[in-house]
Formats: structure tokens, sequence, C-alpha cells
């Protein structure tokens, strides 16, 4: 199959799974308290895991064992719907949603989602300059904050990176979140869907990453098969000597003690990536 034939059958499946789904311009954090319990901060160790669930939440049995057998203190949800905030109860004391898209049917949002055992503040909703490709879309990154027991401010940023747009238009919402993070000088932990399927995309997030003092976290796979993903099929063709991850973790102020891809999930085309991390004196 030729390269052309490859990107127009990527184009119809993306038009076709993303049916029923319209841009929609709803801008702030909705934030559901999930749970009556609320938890302290951790005073040492942090653990965190990111998970692009291609809006498969409701009734995903697979999210129950993640919960279970990894036990996050926080988790950050890309393509996450806004009705589902119940499902992550009890194990979560609140729940930050971002919304994107608006599902026709039905009438309920898509977007990213920050579960959190602890109580986090100061939400901020980011919505992206443009839009992605010839869907006509948003994408959306969330932030939030966390007092640490040391008196630190931790800055927690769920991301979710346009695709299928210029270099100019990725950068331009890599400078948007820049711009409420460049004035925080604590603890700084980013993660997510960030799209890096090429050497460019993933050089424009690495300098992102950089100018805010921010080291990656890179992520081994635990045993076991990795879900199937069309998106594979234009690997070879779009990456050079990398290893075609879309969902990373960047972090500042911490000591990596621990970042896998975690096998074993099928219930989306994105598997999930744990970060433990310790708090750096300071």
């Amino acid at each position: 199959m030729k390269l052309r034939q490859i990107i127009i059958f990527w184009f119809i499946f993306i038009w076709v799974s993303t049916a029923g789904c319209l841009s929609y311009g709803r801008i702030g954090v909705i934030d559901t308290d999930i749970s009556g319990a609320i938890r302290p901060a951790p005073e040492s160790e942090l653990t965190l895991i990111t998970w692009n669930v291609a809006k498969n939440v409701e009734n995903n049995n697979e999210i129950n064992r993640l919960i279970v057998d990894y036990s996050p203190d926080i988790l950050f949800i890309q393509e996450g719907i806004s009705t589902s905030c119940d499902f992550f109860g009890p194990a979560f004391q609140q729940c930050l949603f971002a919304p994107s898209w608006k599902r026709t049917d039905p009438d309920t949002y898509t977007g990213v989602q920050t579960l959190s055992r602890f109580r986090l503040e100061n939400s901020i909703h980011v919505i992206s300059p443009g839009r992605e490709g010839f869907l006509f879309t948003p994408k959306t990154s969330l932030i939030s904050f966390k007092d640490l027991p040391d008196g630190q401010s931790l800055m927690l940023i769920n991301v979710h990176m346009l695709n299928f747009v210029p270099m100019s238009r990725l950068r331009e919402y890599l400078a948007e979140v820049y711009a409420y993070a460049q004035h925080h000088d604590g603890p700084l932990i980013v993660g997510g869907d960030f799209n890096t399927w090429s050497n460019a995309r993933l050089k424009a997030v690495r300098e992102f990453s950089d100018s805010l003092g921010m080291a990656e976290a890179y992520a081994y796979r635990e045993s076991g098969d990795e879900p199937f993903s069309w998106f594979f099929l234009l690997k070879p063709f779009l990456h050079d000597r990398l290893d075609a991850s879309l969902d990373r973790w960047f972090c500042r102020g911490f000591e990596v003690v621990a970042c896998r891809k975690l096998g074993g999930f099928y219930s989306s085309d994105h598997v999930p990536v744990l970060l433990q991390v310790r708090v750096l004196p300071q």
C-alpha cells in the first residue's frame, strides 16, 4: 500500500470514528466532588498515571483494574467523558473536567479529566488557540495546583496536544500552556497525550519542556502485548530512529522513582503510563 493511500485511510478512519461530535466553545473546568474523604498530600512519594481512554470510559472494567492494581494518587485522562466522574469513585476525592468537544448524542462533552485523591485548587482550562486538522475541533489541557506539606506549590498539567496541524499551530498551543506555567517557581509535573509521532513534534515538545526546566521521565515497557492501533501503520514513515510514543511525562523538582508503560490494557489504542516520583527537598 502506498503512503498516500495509507494517509487517506487514516483520515477516513478518524472522520468515521469521530462522527457524532462537534466543536463547542464551553470554557471552564467542571469540578465534581466524588467522595467525602479528603486525604492529606503525600509527604514524599506520589504516583500518577496518564491514559488516553479514547472515550471508552463508562462500563470499562479496565479502568477499575488500573485503579485497584496501581493505586494512583493522580489519574490524568484524555478523551474522557464529562458524565463519567462517578465511575471513578470512591477511589478519588475529586474529579476535574475540561471540555473539548460536545457530543451530539447524548448531550455530553469529551475532554481531559484529572482524578485526585487529594483536593486540587485553582484549576485552569487551557483551550488550544487553533483547531485540529480538517475536523475543526479544539484540544484542551487542564492545569491544577496542590499545596505540599513542605510549603511548596505543585503545578499539575494534564495535556492533550493538537494533531494534524502545521508545526506553527502546535508551537502556538505549547506557548499557550507555557504562558501559564512560566511564572510558577515550584515543583511541576506535565503529562498526557502529546501526539509526538514525528521528530519535529517531539523536538517542539522537548523544547517546551526544557524552557520550563523539566526533565523527561522515560518509560520502559511491562511485559505483555499492546493494544492494536492503526496509527502504527504509519510509524515507519513518520519517525526516524525514535520511539513514537505519544504519551509522556515531564517533571521538575522531583526524583523519578519509576516510569513504565503498563501492559494488559486493550480498551484504548493508547496504553497507560505510570509515573512514581519523590519530592526533592528545598
